[in-house]
């Protein structure tokens, strides 16, 4: 993978009902032409799911061009690079490859990061922080952990600036962190 810092990147991340999806629209409608990627489509007989995704998209003006999908490879690839993208969120992404195995993830994994380094807009990225409890119980939450994980490390080391949405704060952790 490249190591390239991309300035129109930024990363968005957080526990859940943090806020970041907030934080990553507001930085988003600076912009005048945004499409929102919505990724997750696996719950879709869940009422509480269902209820989230309203209120989300009735926070959202109506210009934004919305995909519900989680091929934001594709999206990247043939999206014009005068708009913004919001990418909302990595997890539900990963969520959606987790029964590759790791050689067909890695592949999509860097055809995703590839996408991002290509596309010549900006691109906000939301992702949901994994790993600060304890280690789940079972293989796939280890899985969707590690993988995510993994993830959101390589995107953050080509954005321009990462932000850690926390209790409603957003803290721009490029700006007042090191890395190591």
């Amino acid at each position: 993978m490249k190591s390239k810092i991309i300035e129109e990147v930024i990363l968005v991340t957080g526990p859940v009902k943090s806020g970041k999806s907030l934080w990553a629209e507001q930085i988003s409608s600076k912009s005048e032409k945004v499409s929102y990627i919505a990724t997750n489509n696996l719950f879709t007989n869940s009422p509480q799911w269902a209820e989230r995704i309203k209120k989300h998209k009735n926070r959202r003006p109506k210009s934004w061009n919305l995909f519900e999908s989680p091929d934001i490879v594709s999206i990247l690839n043939n999206h014009d690079n005068s708009t913004t993208i919001l990418i909302d969120s990595l997890g539900g992404l990963v969520s959606h490859y987790l029964k590759l195995n790791n050689s067909q993830w890695n592949k999509i994994s860097y055809s995703i990061l590839d996408s991002i380094i290509n596309y010549k807009g900006r691109i906000v990225i939301v992702s949901e922080e994994v790993g600060w409890s304890v280690s789940p119980p079972t293989a796939i939450g280890n899985l969707f952990r590690d993988r995510l994980g993994e993830l959101v490390d390589n995107v953050d080391k080509i954005s321009s600036d990462s932000w850690l949405v926390i209790h409603g704060r957003a803290i721009n952790i490029t700006s007042i962190g090191l890395r190591i």
